[in-house]
C-alpha cells in the first residue's frame, strides 16, 4: 500500500467545502480566531443592549444593530461555503488531482495549480476528505477520499509529508 503517487479523480460538491471549513474552524488556531471575530461584536452587542434595556433606553436601532451582527455570525460560514462551491462550479466539471513526493497538483478545465509539501506543511482527516493546509492553517485544498480507490495509501503519503493539525495542536499543549 505504500506508493509514492497517487491520482485522484472527483468533482467537488457543497458538502465537501462545509466539512473541509468546519475542520478547519474546529482544528486550527485560525479558524478558532475567526469564530471569535465574527462571534464577539454579537455578543457585545447584545450584552450592551441588555444593560441598555435595565435601565429603560434600548431603542430600535440597538435591537437593529444585535439582529445584524447575529445574522452575520450564523450566516458567514454559510456564505464562505456558498462561495467556495461557486469557485469551484466556475472552475467546471471533474477535477484530477495528484498527491506526490513534490506535493499536491490539481487539474481542472481552467489549468493546473501545484503546491509544493514545503506550502502545505499540515493536514487534516475527516470522515469524507483530507484537508491540506498552509502554515497558517487559513489556505487549504480539499481531497476527497471519494476521489480514490485507496484511500489508506493516500492517508500513508499524505502523512509521509505533512503534521496532522490534530497531532500538532496536541503536541503543542504538551510542551
Amino acid at each position: 500500500m505504500d506508493q509514492a503517487r497517487m491520482e485522484l479523480a472527483y468533482a467537488p460538491t457543497a458538502e465537501d467545502f462545509r466539512e473541509a471549513m468546519a475542520a478547519q474552524a474546529r482544528h486550527t488556531s485560525l479558524g478558532r480566531l475567526s469564530r471569535v471575530v465574527v462571534w464577539v461584536p454579537a455578543a457585545v452587542a447584545a450584552l450592551g443592549c441588555a444593560a441598555t434595556a435595565m435601565t429603560g433606553g434600548v431603542g430600535a436601532s440597538d435591537a437593529v444593530l444585535v439582529a445584524v451582527l447575529a445574522a452575520l455570525a450564523l450566516l458567514a460560514p454559510r456564505y464562505q461555503v456558498s462561495a467556495a462551491s461557486r469557485r469551484a462550479r466556475r472552475r467546471g466539471g471533474e477535477y484530477r488531482a495528484v498527491v506526490d513526493v513534490t506535493g499536491v497538483s490539481v487539474t481542472d478545465a481552467r489549468g493546473t495549480r501545484a503546491l509544493g509539501w514545503e506550502r502545505v506543511p499540515r493536514s487534516l482527516e475527516t470522515e469524507r476528505l483530507f484537508v491540506v493546509l498552509n502554515r497558517s492553517g487559513n489556505c487549504f485544498l480539499v481531497l476527497p477520499k471519494r476521489g480514490t480507490s485507496s484511500p489508506d495509501a493516500l492517508r500513508a503519503l499524505i502523512a509521509r509529508h505533512t503534521t496532522p493539525v490534530v497531532q500538532a495542536a496536541a503536541a503543542a499543549h504538551a510542551g
